[in-house]
């Protein structure tokens, strides 16, 4: 049986402490929503031991009554104390007690994982970052303002609005190609709309790791802003198999939650685009931005034509040009503008 089969029979309780502040408990329930589109578990939800409802009891009830028998419970805290010891095998008796037939299996807590050391130190780039003055971070190199002089001087931009110049010119720079002028498409509200999300801190969603490379990270720091690709994930490729689908595409699938607010950059792959677009009209994703610039010979040209008659906030390429570079480009575009607008308040 695979692995993928026999995990749709589990079901997994992630336990927390539960707080009086809402925010606090939705953090854990964000946490099993993703847990359970990794894992492919039958059902995952959470729980608490204080203050909050879904309680241990309740939630092994539901579980019980949607006929999971083999429960496994991952106790979300950092340290083996009282709750962990005391409580939790407490809880277990209890509703061992009540439903026949249940069992469980009680994972490690947190505790110490190199990678939550990565993310605390990521949190503490992220607190010493916006001490630095916003002018260092977008600061131009002599040599890349020499260059947009120069596309300054070739590049005719009358009639184009004035908060569209930084975004052709950026992508005109990284591709030394001034038929961007021509083929960027912008909707009106586009530019808007991209740095009031990177502003808020809103997530960035790329089709492959060659986009999120290119965006810099530096420039969204100060926003608490981040990028995610999620096309190399294994329970991503588990779906593309299982759905005869792209890698990319399955990998909007998965990014829709993180999508809320925030911004699309799709430079390679059509395919994400087309499911991109899919999921923004079905409701299962909510971004500010979509930017749409595949490069290719199938399907690229239809999927920008596709996004432009959305009537989504867009920026986009007509015809078959585009590229990870170009929607990193537009992202980094967004950022330094973003910067440029909070160091002019």
């Amino acid at each position: 049986m695979s692995a993928a089969r026999e995990n749709s029979k589990k079901a997994v309780l992630l336990l927390g402490h539960g707080s009086k502040a809402a925010e606090a408990n939705e953090t854990l329930r964000k946490v099993a929503a993703s847990v359970k589109e990794r894992g492919g578990y039958g059902m995952v939800m959470s729980a608490f031991l204080q203050m909050e409802r879904p309680g241990f009891q309740e939630a092994a009830a539901a579980m019980a009554a949607k006929g999971f028998r083999e429960i496994i419970v991952m106790p979300y805290f950092l340290y083996p104390g009282l709750h962990v010891t005391k409580d939790l095998p407490g809880e277990m008796d209890a509703a061992l007690a009540r439903h026949d037939g249940l069992s469980f299996t009680l994972a490690r807590h947190l505790g110490f994982h190199g990678r939550l050391v990565d993310i605390t130190v990521e949190r503490i780039e992220e607190a010493i970052a916006p001490q630095a003055p916003a002018s260092a971070v977008f600061a131009q190199h002599p040599i890349e303002a020499e260059s947009f002089r120069v596309i300054g001087e070739e590049a005719d931009f009358a009639g184009v609005p004035a908060e569209h110049v930084p975004i052709i010119t950026r992508v005109i720079h990284t591709t030394a190609d001034f038929e961007y002028r021509e083929i960027l498409r912008l909707s009106t509200g586009a530019v808007g709309a991209g740095v009031a999300a990177i502003t808020s801190g809103r997530n960035i969603i790329t089709d492959v790791r060659m986009a999120e490379a290119g965006i810099s990270l530096e420039r969204l720091r100060p926003f608490g802003a981040s990028v995610h690709c999620f096309s190399a994930d294994k329970d991503v490729c588990a779906l593309a198999l299982r759905e005869g689908m792209t890698k990319t595409a399955a990998a909007m699938r998965k990014a829709a939650p993180y999508m809320e607010g925030g911004i699309v950059a799709i430079g390679n792959a059509p395919t994400a685009l087309a499911e991109a677009l899919r999921l923004v009209s079905t409701g299962e994703a909510r971004p500010a931005l979509v930017i749409g610039v595949p490069v290719g010979f199938v399907g690229a040209v239809e999927a920008k034509d596709a996004l432009m008659r959305s009537g989504r906030e867009h920026i986009a390429t007509a015809g078959r040009k585009g590229g990870s570079t170009v929607a990193a480009a537009i992202v980094n575009a967004l950022a330094i503008m973003a910067l440029e607008a909070g160091a002019s308040r």
